[in-house]
C-alpha cells in the first residue's frame, strides 16, 4: 500500500459500478416513492463516497471486496423480479429463497465480521491509520445499519408470503404500488 497495480478489469469493475451507483442515485428522484427513500438516498451517497474515496486512495482491494459483497445477492432479486412479472411462482419463489440466504449472508453476515472487522481492527495494526479510514468505517458503518433496517424488510416479506402465500413489497406507499412493485426494499443495488 498505496502503490498496488490496479488490473484493467478492476478499473473497468470500478467505472462500471461508478456509473451504476450514479444512475440510481439520479433515477430515485424521478422513480415511484417508496417509504424506504431517505434509506436508499443515504445507501447511494454512502456509496459513491466510498467508491471515489477508495479509488483516489487506492484502496481498491478494500472497496473490490465491499463491492463483491454487496453484489453477490442482487441477481437473485433480479431473476426473482422476472419471474414474479412473467408469473412463474416456482422460479419467483425459489430465486427469493436463494436470495433471502445469500443476501442475509453476505451482508450480515460476511459484511460486519470479515471486512468491517479487518478494516477497524486488523488494518490498525498493519498501517499507520489517517482521517480517511474513519471516515470509510463510518461510511461502512452507514451501510451496515441500513443492512439492518433492510433485513427486517426482507423478513417481513418473507413471512408475510409464508403465511398467506403473496408477496409485496413492504415499502410501498398505497395499494397500487403493491400490485406493481417487488418482494423487496434493497431492490436497487447498492447494498450492497
Amino acid at each position: 500500500y498505496p502503490f498496488h497495480v490496479v488490473d484493467s478489469a478492476v478499473w473497468w469493475h470500478y467505472m462500471w459500478e461508478l456509473a451504476f451507483y450514479w444512475s440510481l442515485f439520479i433515477s430515485q428522484f424521478f422513480d415511484a416513492k417508496r417509504k424506504d427513500f431517505w434509506e436508499m438516498f443515504i445507501h447511494h451517497v454512502a456509496t459513491l463516497a466510498l467508491l471515489i474515496l477508495s479509488w483516489t486512495n487506492h484502496m481498491h482491494r478494500m472497496g473490490s471486496l465491499v463491492l463483491l459483497v454487496h453484489d453477490f445477492a442482487d441477481h437473485w432479486l433480479e431473476l426473482a423480479k422476472l419471474a414474479r412479472y412473467a408469473n412463474f411462482k416456482m422460479c419467483c419463489d425459489i430465486s427469493f429463497v436463494v436470495f433471502l440466504v445469500t443476501w442475509s449472508y453476505t451482508r450480515i453476515g460476511v459484511f460486519p465480521t470479515w471486512i468491517i472487522y479487518s478494516t477497524t481492527i486488523e488494518a490498525a495494526q498493519l498501517v499507520q491509520m489517517f482521517p480517511v479510514y474513519y471516515i470509510f468505517n463510518c461510511l461502512l458503518s452507514i451501510l451496515l445499519v441500513l443492512h439492518i433496517i433492510w433485513f427486517y424488510y426482507i423478513a417481513k416479506v418473507a413471512y408475510k408470503s409464508l403465511i398467506s402465500g403473496k408477496t409485496d413489497d413492504s415499502r410501498s406507499d398505497s395499494d397500487s404500488d403493491d400490485e406493481d412493485s417487488e418482494d423487496n426494499p434493497s431492490d436497487n443495488k447498492k447494498l450492497k
